[in-house]
């Protein structure tokens, strides 16, 4: 028994709003899906999908998926070429296909493949969320912020619309680290926008979603037993914005708490 195959999944895509030339920022959790005809392992399955959006975006279209290591906040050595993603085998199916280009970042690094993607993954700050991050690369390229098989509140590009507004939930925390790449080694510090350990400063997204869909700006379909879900990222960017400058602890569990209580915190 299968639950959706390849061809239906090729027009999900395309009814969510991808299209040739598009850039698609994408996360996955393929076993919510169910299992797709004709591909019997992960591995099958994860290439099935990979090749279904390139189907979609064509030669002139490009793909980005997240391969975070968390390497420098575990005090480990990023090598560029080699950590494994620490995040699922989908991700580290993508980083090794041929002509895949992964970033530097030593926290949150991303793969690409495609004619955009060298802009977006390589040029980049030392911020792994903020101004000159890969997110706001993907911000200036009008992409589209797609989730299949789990909902658009988990996506990272979040996180990067959290710090341009200075949310009062996290705090940039600075680590210093070596990343190694092409064999050369350089120790290098990097910014990266961090909850304190508060139960109140954990992540919720499922607020805003909720106000994009009263506002039908996330796309939806359907595909086996879950659904694709996408949204422009400069939409997303705006509305989040707004909604963030409204209420700065939208996308916190919550309570809010005072400055006060944050600064004795931060380190704990």
């Amino acid at each position: 028994m299968y639950h959706y195959s390849k061809n239906e999944l090729v027009n999900a895509i395309r009814n969510v709003g991808i299209k040739p030339g598009d850039v698609v920022s994408l996360q996955v959790s393929l076993g919510r899906l169910g299992m797709p005809n004709g591909a019997h392992d992960f591995e099958s399955v994860s290439n099935m999908v990979i090749d279904s959006f390139f189907e979609v975006l064509g030669a002139e279209g490009t793909l980005i998926v997240p391969t975070y290591t968390y390497s420098i906040g575990r005090g480990e050595v990023f090598e560029v070429e080699e950590t494994p993603s620490a995040i699922g085998e989908f991700t580290e199916i993508f980083r090794k296909r041929n002509g895949v280009i992964r970033s530097r970042d030593p926290m949150l690094s991303s793969a690409g493949y495609g004619p955009m993607a060298k802009t977006i993954l390589r040029d980049i700050s030392k911020s792994c969320y903020g101004i000159g991050s890969t997110f706001q690369n993907l911000h200036g390229a009008d992409a589209k912020i797609c989730t299949l098989g789990i909902s658009i509140y988990w996506a990272t590009y979040r996180h990067y619309i959290e710090e341009i507004v200075g949310v009062p939930f996290r705090f940039i925390k600075r680590f210093e680290g070596v990343i190694r790449e092409s064999g050369i080694s350089r120790v290098e510090e990097w910014d990266y926008f961090a909850a304190p350990f508060l139960d109140n400063c954990q992540p919720d997204g499922l607020v805003l979603e909720d106000i994009l869909r009263k506002y039908s700006l996330i796309n939806i379909e359907q595909i086996g037993r879950g659904e694709i879900m996408c949204i422009g990222a400069k939409e997303y960017f705006e509305y989040g914005t707004n909604e963030l400058i409204k209420d700065p602890w939208l996308t916190a569990k919550g309570p809010r708490c005072s400055e006060e209580y944050m600064r004795e915190n931060l380190n704990k």
